[in-house]
């Protein structure tokens, strides 16, 4: 047989382990059942375990060994071969038990699942009707014949042919479940012991004990059944294990609490980050840490060879145990490495707003000086243009001392702006003083001044001053597109109202021009949006309440 014959041949037993299985079977049957005891048969012992070796579901069969792994291998074959006896077959037995009960897990066609089935109530079969009687001479199975199942049993073996099953995707070694094959081999070491010891006390035949153990056995199953997913509002043992095998020794909530604990500590996303890995690494399982974010690296602890990394797009968590993780540790720490790289993750994200939300406000304060600014040049162009003007000095001289103080005051409100981006000033004057300082500071335009502040009546400074001087600049520069506009400033119930009789807003424009930026041809399209923030603030709202040809009108009012 050449190379490529031999590999084809190792493909097509790989392909069909219920053969192998079968196979092995047959030569456990046969040495069950006496051939132990005949040195020629004994033999069979090493076909059996090679027949294993290619079946397992532990390693992958197709994998090479090394020549000292073979050697080990060999030398475990020769002295199990040279002790074969009732008990090493007993052992064995249990172990291929738990070996087919945990491979049953992870089959998903029911054909396949049903060999498995066969194949494993072959082996109890085995297992009560060869090995144990093989144990002892007390162990009789009268009025069973014995030697009828010895040679009918192995044509049950062809029946494994007809419910095949193929190799398995996935990696050989995710095609076994510990938990669920020690759960089988414990049963089954119960069901043997079990019925040996009650046929030893009871004084009962071995036949008669079979059946009385199986029945307790099957009844104690039943309600470990019901016990585990119960139908009567309790939660099951299966729920409480899974809650002690999930936990780890570290709940999820306690995990929670420290992470809350260390959030509200640690306001940098970064020290978080290293307070809650130090945290973990508190764990009797974890050895040392480490983290790198944002460019920033940090380690605790040791490292050790055996790691779990959760990599995220911006960071990544590395965690060091002592020994190598279970898959079930493994899933257990990536869900603690999700929560702490969550809570990282919100307090970037508030640090971020939080930085934003100073630009924005220095953005804001800027804007609004910039606007506040280019009225007081505006003003100052006004004063220079009346000073260029042929005219009586005395009247003059008049202008320029009551212009310029308040220029100069408002110069001093825009400087407090910038030193304090966050915060506006909220200073409350008597409306009479700020109406006549107005009317005053634009006693040489050409306006209608209407209304009369009641006594005692205080208005904010900050808000007033920033609103009127946008609303009038914006009215001026109007009526230099539109001659003789005529331009009315009324005030009335702690209100404030600014109207000309010209053409009105385009209604694209009127419909944004309180609430967002705009282009504007005379300014920067910022200052009445603006000026409708500021008054929303100071529980005021700015309102475009006519626009009409021949009115156009904007009120400031309380927010009622």
């Amino acid at each position: 047989m050449n190379t490529g014959q031999k590999r084809d041949f190792k493909a097509r037993l790989g392909d069909w382990p219920h053969f192998l299985l079968a196979g092995h079977l047959l030569m456990l049957h046969v040495l069950a059942f006496g051939g132990w005891k005949i040195p020629a048969i004994r033999l069979l012992w090493l076909v059996a375990l090679g027949l294993f070796l290619i079946w397992q579901p532990f390693v992958a069969g197709e994998r090479r060994i090394s020549l000292r792994q073979g050697a080990m291998l060999f030398a475990a074959a020769l002295v199990s071969t040279w002790f074969l006896g009732p008990w090493l077959l007993l052992i064995w037995c249990g172990a291929l038990a738990a070996a087919i009960g945990g491979r049953v897990l992870w089959t998903e066609r029911r054909g396949e699942r049903t060999g498995y089935l066969l194949a494993f109530g072959y082996l109890v079969g085995v297992t009560v009707f060869g090995v144990v009687p093989e144990v002892s001479p007390a162990v009789v199975l009268d009025p069973l014949p014995r030697d009828i199942f010895a040679r009918l049993m192995p044509l049950l073996l062809p029946l494994l042919l007809v419910f095949p099953a193929r190799a398995p995707r996935r990696r050989a070694g995710d095609a076994f479940d510990l938990f669920y094959g020690m759960l089988v081999f414990l049963v089954l070491a119960v069901f043997v012991l079990g019925a040996l010891a009650y046929m030893l006390v009871g004084g009962v035949s071995y036949v008669e004990s079979l059946f009385k153990t199986s029945l307790t056995v099957a009844g104690a199953l039943l309600v470990v059944a019901w016990a585990w997913n119960p139908r009567a509002g309790f939660s099951g043992v299966g729920s409480a294990l899974s809650r002690y095998l999930l936990s780890v020794g570290m709940p999820l909530e306690q995990w929670l609490v420290q992470l809350s604990e260390e959030s509200e500590k640690e306001v940098d996303p970064g020290r978080f980050l290293g307070a809650a890995m130090e945290r973990l690494q508190g764990m009797p399982w974890v050895m040392g840490a480490s983290w790198e974010a944002a460019g920033e690296l940090g380690q605790s602890g040791e490292r050790t060879p055996h790691s779990h990394v959760y990599q995220a797009r911006e960071f990544s968590l590395v965690v060091y145990f002592r020994l190598a993780p279970s898959p079930s540790m493994r899933w257990h720490v990536e869900w603690l490495l999700r929560l702490a790289a969550e809570f990282y993750l919100v307090k970037r994200q508030a640090s971020q707003l939080q930085r934003m939300g100073y630009l924005q406000a220095v953005y804001e304060t800027g804007a609004r000086v910039t606007h506040d600014v280019k009225n007081i040049l505006q003003s100052l162009q006004v004063l220079c243009y009346a000073a260029s003007r042929p005219g009586n000095p005395a009247e003059l001289a008049g202008l320029l001392s009551r212009q310029l103080p308040q220029i100069t005051e408002r110069l001093k409100v825009t400087l407090e702006k910038l030193q304090s981006p966050q915060v506006d000033g909220s200073e409350r004057v008597d409306a009479a003083v700020w109406w006549e300082s107005l009317k005053d500071r634009y006693g040489h335009a050409d306006i209608v001044w209407d209304g009369l502040p009641e006594p005692d009546e205080m208005v904010p400074r900050s808000l007033f001053d920033s609103v009127v001087e946008n609303l009038l600049q914006n009215a001026l520069a109007k009526r230099q597109r539109q001659p003789g506009l005529g331009i009315r400033v009324s005030f009335a119930h702690a209100g404030l109202m600014v109207a000309d009789d010209g053409e009105p807003v385009a209604s694209e424009v009127a419909d944004t021009i309180l609430h967002e930026p705009v282009s504007s041809e005379d300014g920067l399209g910022i200052g009445l949006f603006h000026a409708t923030r500021q008054a929303e603030a100071a529980g005021y709202s700015l309102e475009l309440i006519a626009n009409r040809p021949g009115r156009v009108a904007f009120s400031l009012s309380a927010r009622r």
